[in-house]
């Protein structure tokens, strides 16, 4: 049994309301029972839920609730191969040789600029009307804002 509460925190058990009130007709105008059983004249059964919602996946395949898995491609996907090629060996000297003559490490990183210490935040409003939060740095500070 599935536990419901309330917004008071008092426990509904379901499964017992809709045992008990299965068969009584439903309100609203869907015209079904408490099981979600189509309803026709003086309150008979004409198509049961389970019925009903095996006809409508039968009928809309891809609104189906299949199942997939994770893990990979499924067994009717065709799997991508590896490649026969070996991956390449590099010694630790041909590894450093390598990262000396690299692009990356012949441009000179830029200077670090001094950090600003933040002392609080301000409501600025966008022109679209947005309010977006900015902070205020010690230097920003004044008595007048």
């Amino acid at each position: 049994m599935v536990q419901r509460k309330t917004n008071r925190g008092k426990v509904i058990d379901m499964e017992s309301l809709l045992a008990q009130y299965g068969d009584e007709p439903a309100m609203g105008n869907m015209n079904v029972n408490g099981r979600g059983d189509l309803l026709g004249k003086n309150g008979q059964v004409v198509q049961k839920a389970e019925d009903r919602a095996r006809a409508y996946y039968k009928d809309n395949p891809k609104s189906s609730t299949a199942k997939s898995s994770l893990r990979g491609p499924m067994p009717d996907q065709t799997k991508t191969e590896k490649s026969a090629m070996d991956p390449e060996l590099k010694t630790a000297k041909a590894q450093k040789t390598e990262a000396d003559q690299s692009v990356m490490n012949a441009v000179e990183p830029e200077p670090v600029q001094e950090t600003k210490t933040i002392v609080g935040y301000k409501e600025v409003e966008q022109p679209n009307g947005d309010i977006e939060m900015v902070p205020v740095y010690e230097d920003d500070w004044s008595e007048n804002e």
